[in-house]
């Protein structure tokens, strides 16, 4: 058996490779999802992108909707000032993101959705909307920045280029010791949003895109009401820092159930967090997490879809976290350590 603390990290995922399915083999329903570009740059996107844990990836953050010069704010914390483009534009609030482009080409190529979550930490983070006007301007912004959208005027200031990203995760917020979704309670314009983007998303055939949110365990969440989840396509559940419901506390497996039944046919992920390194409550040891996604794999969900994970370097740093909770999703009975 390897020990994690003595072969290398090229190594390990050589081994993972041999021994067990990629990301091509794996069913649907075992996908694992986590978030990147809250923390430092230690671990990088490629290096994110070249781990076959991994089968999408949501980039952390689009923080306002209305920062500098109407344009919103990128805030990936890896990434450094705006470009040329973008401050002859007043959109000084973006970033250059083009140290990131091949990264995110060598997701694409490799099958993971690259996502551009929209939230952030709360008090330093806005992504709401006044009404259905703002959340319609909203969608198309955003459609223009980062996916298909063809604005003539915003083309310069697109942070990736010509790469279009393959959707976005609505609404998420990080709070001190809490990750919440849209954490103000204010649902409004939420509905439109979505449905303009998929309008949007209609009117680019050269690839598919998707829509996701990470709302809270405790049902239902009111800051993205039930009729907006059933308009996407996953739904990652925040099964940490809200008590009971939390992934192996008392009420877990209730709501796992009723989030199952109550977001129609969007697919259901188990959201955890991978270390306690931020001060997190819920934070479960990667077998006890393991344990608890068997349970849920057998309730036999038609819609359960895998696990989602708070944040790519905190796994790392944890002894590789993810490694031990994907060999749970493929169905395998012996855990790496």
């Amino acid at each position: 058996m390897y020990s994690l603390q003595t072969i290398s990290y090229t190594g390990a995922l050589a081994s993972i490779a041999l021994a067990y399915p990629t990301i091509h083999q794996r069913d649907s329903t075992n996908k694992l999802t986590v978030y990147w570009g809250a923390e430092d740059a230690t671990t990088t996107l490629s290096d994110v992108c070249s781990d076959d844990s991994y089968q999408i990836v949501n980039l952390a953050f689009v923080s306002y909707f209305n920062g500098d010069g109407g344009y919103p704010t990128l805030s990936l914390s890896t990434l450094d000032g705006p470009s040329q483009a973008q401050q002859d534009a007043g959109a000084t609030s973006l970033q250059d993101g083009s140290s990131l482009v091949d990264a995110i080409q060598a997701c694409q190529s490799s099958e993971k959705l690259v996502i551009m979550s929209l939230g952030g930490d709360v008090g330093y983070s806005d992504v709401t909307f006044s009404g259905d006007d703002q959340a319609n301007e909203v969608a198309d912004m955003l459609w223009s920045l980062f996916g298909g959208g063809t604005d003539e005027s915003i083309n310069p200031l697109r942070p990736f280029g010509d790469v279009k990203l393959d959707g976005f995760d609505i609404g998420f917020k990080l709070t001190v010791h809490v990750h919440t979704d849209n954490e103000s309670g204010d649902p409004t314009g939420y509905s439109t949003f979505v449905s303009r983007l998929r309008s949007n998303f209609a009117q680019d055939s050269s690839k598919t895109y998707y829509l996701t949110a990470a709302p809270q365990c405790v049902y239902p969440d009111k800051s993205i009401p039930l009729d907006v989840c059933q308009q996407l396509d996953y739904v990652w559940v925040q099964f940490y820092n809200n008590g009971d419901c939390d992934v192996a506390q008392s009420g877990f497996i209730d709501a796992v159930q009723n989030w199952s039944e109550g977001i129609g046919d969007a697919k259901l992920f188990i959201g955890a967090i991978a270390s306690d390194a931020n001060g997190d409550e819920g934070y479960l040891d990667s077998d006890t997490f393991a344990s608890a996604l068997q349970q849920v794999g057998d309730l036999g969900l038609s819609n359960f879809g895998g696990a989602m994970l708070w944040e790519a370097q905190l796994a790392v740093n944890n002894n590789n976290y993810h490694w031990d909770i994907v060999t749970a999703l493929l169905g395998h009975s012996e855990v790496l350590n």
